[in-house]
């Protein structure tokens, strides 16, 4: 049998350790309420979920799994596996300020020096029926046209350029301009526990107010380029916006690039799961 140290180096486990402590850290009750039958706690409950999400399992194969881990579950301290439709209730009752607050925990515990933070939007597919899908079906229906998407769920992210560690993430329903994202996003990352040095993104953060927050209120250094706009368009002219000719640098624009890859992933993480469900 494997001794414990070759598990120790295992990306799992310590992926395993690090989702258990910050529940942890979270104050998460270990069981929902008083009349609970206690035979899993939300810690366990809650680990077994995010397992699901990075290993892109049903539930169903997600326990089937886990059962032959047996170094896994000496672990998170479980003599059997929950039922899988156990780890499905409690991921629907699961409150979004759970998982948010375990996305802080994980980043002020990596987080220890001043950062680069990059941020960017995308588009996710609210459904789990694909492009190709919803084509066909309309084809097939004389009376139906095919339509494009009028609305989506639109993920604003905060990365740290070196680590790539996701420091906050923000929800909205899309399509939607981009500036007006800044703000609360960054100001997540800064609850979250990160202190941030230099803030990069593209022009459509682009903004005389965006720019103040970013150098006057967080006292770090913003690289986003100007965008050409009429002069006479609000926010078009200002200090900050000025001051950018001077400091613009390149180099730090072009790392920006860098949050696509995490984009990716998550993108081809949510289509694998959606697929599941």
């Amino acid at each position: 049998m494997p001794n414990d140290s070759i598990f120790e180096n295992n990306g799992l486990m310590r992926a395993v350790d690090q989702i258990a402590k910050g529940a942890g850290r979270l104050g998460l009750p270990l069981y929902s309420c008083a009349c609970s039958k206690r035979t899993y706690t939300q810690h366990q409950l809650l680990v077994l979920v995010v397992l699901r999400q990075l290993l892109a399992r049903s539930y169903r194969d997600l326990v089937d799994l886990i059962e032959l881990m047996t170094p896994l579950l000496r672990r998170l301290r479980l003599t059997k596996m929950p039922h899988f439709t156990t780890l499905q209730k409690f991921a629907f009752r699961l409150e979004t300020h759970v998982l948010d607050g375990l996305v802080f925990t994980l980043a002020s515990s990596v987080n220890g020096d001043r950062v680069d933070a990059i941020i960017d939007g995308t588009g996710m597919q609210p459904g789990s029926a694909s492009y190709y899908y919803v084509r066909t079906m309309s084809l097939r229906k004389k009376e139906m046209e095919l339509r494009a998407v009028r609305q989506h769920v639109k993920l604003t992210l905060v990365v740290d350029e070196r680590t790539m560690m996701i420091l906050s993430m923000l929800t909205t329903i899309g399509p939607g301009p981009d500036v007006q994202l800044l703000r609360p996003a960054v100001s997540k990352a800064i609850e979250h526990g990160a202190s941030i040095e230099t803030v990069i993104g593209d022009k459509g953060y682009d903004s005389e107010a965006n720019r103040r927050f970013v150098v006057h209120e967080l006292g770090a250094e913003a690289h986003i380029p100007l965008r050409k706009v009429m002069r006479t368009a609000e926010n078009s002219q200002g200090f900050y916006r000025r001051r950018q000719l001077r400091v613009f640098d390149r180099t730090f624009h072009d790392s920006g690039a860098l949050i696509e890859t995490v984009n990716s992933m998550l993108k081809r993480l949510s289509a694998v799961v959606r697929s599941l469900i």
